[in-house]
C-alpha cells in the first residue's frame, strides 16, 4: 500500500532522503567556511553569503526551516572556547548566536524572524499548517507568558535588561522553534528531513571532536573537554534515535547510515569527557526502553535483553574503570564522580554545586513565591569560591536550572515550565503508540529527550544554552507536527495483545 502524502499524493521516499542528506552536508560544509572566513576576519562575507542563500532556499521549501533551524543549534557553537592555548572548533566562531555591533541582536534571531516572516505570508497558500491549538501549544504561550512576567518582575527589582534580555532568549527561542517545527513541518519527507539532519550534524560534530582531540592529545595536561557542553546532550540524541529505529523496526537507509556512525559517535562522546554526557544518556536510554515495553508488548523481550546486557555490561566495567582516567573509563568516571568522586576536578566540581545550591535555596526563599524576575545578580550570601572570571555568566545564570527557573519567575513559571515538559512527555508517549511506526519513533525520542533535557538543565546550565534551546524546541515541534500528520486511521492506538514471545 503507497503511503499518502497530507495533500493526497505518494510520498517520494528516495528524493526527499537525498535532499535531506544533501542539506545536512551543505550545512556542514558551509560551516566550515563560515568558520575559515571569520578565522580571516571577514565574519560580514558569512552573514552576505547567509543573508543571500537561506531566505531563497526557505522561500522555495519552507517545510526545511526546521532541518536549518536544528543543523544549526546541532553544529555551532554559542561561545567561541579554547583548548589549551589553541581556539576551539572552527564552527564556534560562526556568528550565528553571537551578538552584532553591540545590538545584542544574533543572526539566529533574524532568521527565525525570516521564517516567521515566510510563514504569514504562505500561510493562506496551504502550504504551512493553521497555527497549533494544542495543550502543548497553549502550555508554550503561557511559558511565554511566564517569561514577560518575569522580565516585568526583574526591571521591577532593578535587574539589568542586558542580562535579563540573555536569560530570557533560550525560552523564547523554545517556543519559537516549537511553533515554526509544527506549521512548517507538513510532509514526511520534511520530517525525515529533520532526522537526517540529526544523524548528520551529531556525527560531524563528533567527527570534529576526534579531530580536536587527537590535536592535544600530545600535551602533558590534557584540557577538560574538546567540544561544548552541549554536545552530551546532543551525543545523547543520536543514540536513542538510532536505539528508537532498531526498537520502533523502522528499516531502511536512515537506520542503516546511523547504525554505521555509531562508532564515531561513540569515540568523539568518550573524547569530549563530559561526565554529565553518560548520566544524560543512561536516563535517556532508560526512559526509551520504559516506553518501548509500554507501547510495544511483543518487543519486551528485546528491551529485556538490552537491560539484561547492559547490567552485565556495567557489572564488569564499572569495576574495571573504576579507578582509571583514560577516555574509555569516562562512563565509569560519570558513575564514581556521583556517589564517591576521587579526582580534584570532580570533588571541586561537586562541592561547587553544593554550595552553589545553598544560595539558589536562599535566593528562592528572598523571592518568596513570586520570585525575583529576569537580570537581578544571584545573591551568594553564602560561602562559595567565586569563578565569575571563568564564568562571567554564574552571577546571573547558576548550574542548577531548576532552582533558578523557580528563582527567577517563581511558582507561576515553574508550574508554567514543568507543565510543558510534563505535556510533552504524555502527548509523546500517547505518539509513540501510534500505528504509524516512523511517526511513533518521533514521539518515543522526544520524551527521552525530554527527560534527558531536565537532567541537563538541572546538572549543567542546560535550560540556559542556545543551541539546546533550538534543538529542543524544533524537536518539541516535530512531534506535535508529526500527530497532525497521522491520517484517521493511524490515530488509533497501539492494541497489541502480550504475546507469548514477550512473557
Amino acid at each position: 500500500m503507497t503511503a499518502l502524502a497530507p495533500t493526497g499524493g505518494p510520498i517520494r521516499e528516495e528524493t526527499p532522503v537525498r535532499l535531506a542528506a544533501y542539506l545536512a552536508i551543505g550545512s556542514v560544509l558551509g560551516g566550515l567556511l563560515a568558520g575559515w572566513l571569520v578565522a580571516d576576519g571577514k565574519p560580514l562575507v558569512v552573514l552576505g553569503l547567509l543573508a543571500a542563500f537561506l531566505p531563497v532556499l526557505l522561500w522555495k521549501r519552507p517545510e526545511l526551516g526546521p532541518t536549518v533551524l536544528i543543523v544549526g543549534g546541532l553544529t555551532i557553537e554559542q561561545f567561541g572556547y579554547t583548548i589549551g592555548a589553541r581556539s576551539g572548533a572552527a564552527t564556534a566562531k560562526i556568528p550565528l548566536f553571537h551578538g552584532m555591533s553591540g545590538l545584542h541582536i544574533n543572526p539566529a534571531d533574524f532568521l527565525l524572524v525570516v521564517l516567521f516572516s515566510i510563514y504569514l505570508i504562505k500561510r493562506d497558500t496551504g502550504v504551512v499548517r493553521a497555527w497549533p491549538r494544542s495543550p502543548t501549544a497553549s502550555s508554550v504561550k503561557w511559558l511565554l507568558v511566564a517569561v514577560l512576567y518575569g522580565l516585568v518582575l526583574g526591571k521591577l527589582h532593578h535587574g539589568t535588561l542586558r542580562f535579563a534580555f540573555t536569560e530570557i532568549r533560550p525560552y523564547v527561542y523554545l517556543a519559537a522553534t516549537f511553533y515554526l517545527a509544527s506549521v512548517l513541518i507538513t510532509t514526511r519527507s520534511a520530517l525525515r528531513s529533520v532526522l537526517w539532519a540529526i544523524v548528520l550534524s551529531v556525527s560531524f560534530k563528533a567527527a570534529q571532536g576526534l579531530v580536536l582531540f587527537m590535536s592535544v592529545r600530545h600535551l602533558a595536561v590534557r584540557p577538560d573537554a574538546v567540544l561544548g557542553h552541549e554536545e552530551a546532550l546532543f551525543f545523547a540524541l543520536f543514540f536513542l534515535l538510532v536505539l528508537s529505529l532498531w526498537l520502533f523496526e523502522v528499516e531502511g537507509t536512515l537506520r542503516k547510515t546511523a547504525t554505521w556512525l555509531v562508532p564515531v559517535v561513540l569515540a568523539g562522546d568518550l573524547a569530549n569527557t563530559r561526565r554529565a554526557a553518560w548520566l544524560v544518556l543512561g536516563v535517556g536510554v532508560l526512559t526509551l526502553l520504559a516506553v518501548t515495553a509500554a507501547v510495544l508488548p511483543r518487543r519486551r523481550r528485546a528491551v529485556l535483553r538490552i537491560l539484561v546486557g547492559l547490567v552485565l555490561f556495567c557489572s564488569v566495567y564499572i569495576p574495571a574503570y573504576w579507578n582509571k582516567t583514560g577516555g574509555l573509563a569516562q562512563p565509569a568516571r560519570a558513575v564514581r564522580s556521583a556517589v564517591a568522586p576521587s579526582s580534584e576536578r570532580d570533588q571541586s566540581s561537586d562541592l561547587y554545586r553544593i554550595q552553589e545550591d545553598e544560595n539558589l535555596w536562599f535566593n528562592i526563599r528572598e523571592g518568596k513565591v513570586i520570585g525575583k524576575g529576569f537580570g537581578v545578580p544571584i545573591n551568594y550570601a553564602l560561602p562559595i569560591e567565586d569563578i565569575s572570571d571563568i564564568d562571567p555568566f554564574i552571577k546571573y545564570i547558576p548550574h542548577d536550572g531548576v532552582l533558578y527557573v523557580l528563582m527567577r519567575m517563581g511558582l507561576f513559571g515553574a508550574i508554567a515550565f514543568w507543565s510543558l515538559l510534563g505535556l510533552a512527555i504524555v502527548y509523546g508517549c500517547r505518539l509513540a503508540r501510534a500505528v504509524e511506526r516512523e511517526l511513533a519513533v518521533v514521539g518515543a525520542v522526544v520524551v527521552a529527550m525530554v527527560v534527558a533535557y531536565s537532567f541537563e538543565g538541572h546538572t549543567d546550565q542546560g535550560f540556559f544554552y542556545y543551541r539546546v534551546a533550538f534543538v529542543m524546541g524544533t524537536l518539541l515541534g516535530l512531534a506535535e507536527a508529526a500527530r497532525r500528520m497521522l491520517p484517521p486511521e493511524g490515530r488509533r492506538l497501539r492494541a497489541e495483545p502480550a504475546r507469548e514471545d514477550a512473557r
